[in-house]
């Protein structure tokens, strides 16, 4: 279930909704109000609250920079951090060396590796993090009215999407070229998958919803900011009143989860490969997600 059309009336002060039912195709009249509350409340957070702010990172370095301050008490905010922390457990699945696509990788990258380097004992960093960010919006306005067409999300990896970063300058030129030949294997074998499963599976399901209703509150206040009524004096005054998480939830949850699957399972991947000195791959990290910037 997802919003797919709103419309606001400027004189009466209220607003009319068309609902996607999505998977509610056959709910009740009650099933389908209930259901569409708190996809209006993260409509109204996405009016509340500056654009910017609709981001989470969960970074093993990072654990003050996950999420900003003002999402932490709604339920977006807890919602963008499960998506993280799934996207995180899908790409380390996909490149597990024990999938067929992950065995490729690894294979394609050990050779690239044996061809750039000899020395015996060395470091070689890859950086593979993927974010999830707006991709297509087709979005149809009238002047007091939107119905989204379309919505899809994508992923792109970190040194695509942070571009420029002084993470990515790297001093030994045999680093940059190993790096970029790991995401082009990652583009070709991997995020063809993972664009996939964020715009059709289950797990990613309220990530959707969220980016239905922001890209309506987007447009909202694009077309009504500065103009006189109740809701449009709510655009980016940061008030959450009445729209804060019912059950509230902490984000250090999120963070140990993380850090659970980073060193216990997903993300410890231990292989050695036969040559003449042996190579251990002991741990890589990934993630985030962006739906403010783009929209």
């Amino acid at each position: 279930l997802h919003l797919r059309y709103i419309a606001y009336n400027q004189i009466e002060n209220n607003f009319n909704i068309i609902l996607d039912k999505g998977n509610f195709d056959k709910a009740g009249t009650q099933e389908l109000q209930d259901g569409a509350k708190p996809l209006l409340s993260y409509f109204f957070i996405g009016v509340s609250l500056p654009s910017e702010v609709f981001w989470v990172n969960l970074r093993p370095d990072s654990e003050d920079k996950m999420i900003d301050p003002s999402l932490e008490n709604t339920d977006m905010g807890r919602i963008l951090l499960e998506a993280d922390l799934q996207l995180k457990k899908d790409i380390a699945q996909a490149t597990s060396p024990q999938g067929p696509a992950g065995k490729e990788y690894w294979d394609k990258l050990y050779k690239k590796i044996d061809a750039l380097f000899t020395e015996k004992d060395v470091t070689i960093p890859t950086l593979t993090r993927p974010w999830i960010v707006p991709d297509e919006v087709v979005v149809r306005e009238a002047a007091d009215s939107a119905y989204i067409y379309k919505a899809t999300l994508k992923v792109m990896l970190e040194s695509d999407y942070l571009k420029g970063s002084e993470v990515y300058d790297f001093k030994d030129k045999r680093l940059q070229e190993l790096n970029d030949y790991s995401t082009q294997l990652l583009k070709e074998l991997v995020i063809p998958q993972l664009n996939k499963e964020i715009n059709s599976s289950q797990r990613y399901a309220a990530l959707r919803q969220v980016y239905y209703s922001l890209i309506l509150s987007q447009w909202f206040k694009a077309r009504f900011k500065g103009q006189e009524g109740p809701y449009a004096a709510l655009i980016d005054k940061k008030d959450l009143t009445g729209l804060t998480s019912v059950r509230p939830w902490k984000k250090a949850v999120y963070f140990q989860e993380y850090q659970k699957s980073f060193s216990e399972k997903e993300y410890n991947l231990k292989e050695s490969v036969n040559a003449a000195y042996g190579r251990t791959v002991k741990s890589y990290y990934s993630g985030g997600v962006d739906v403010g910037l783009a929209l």
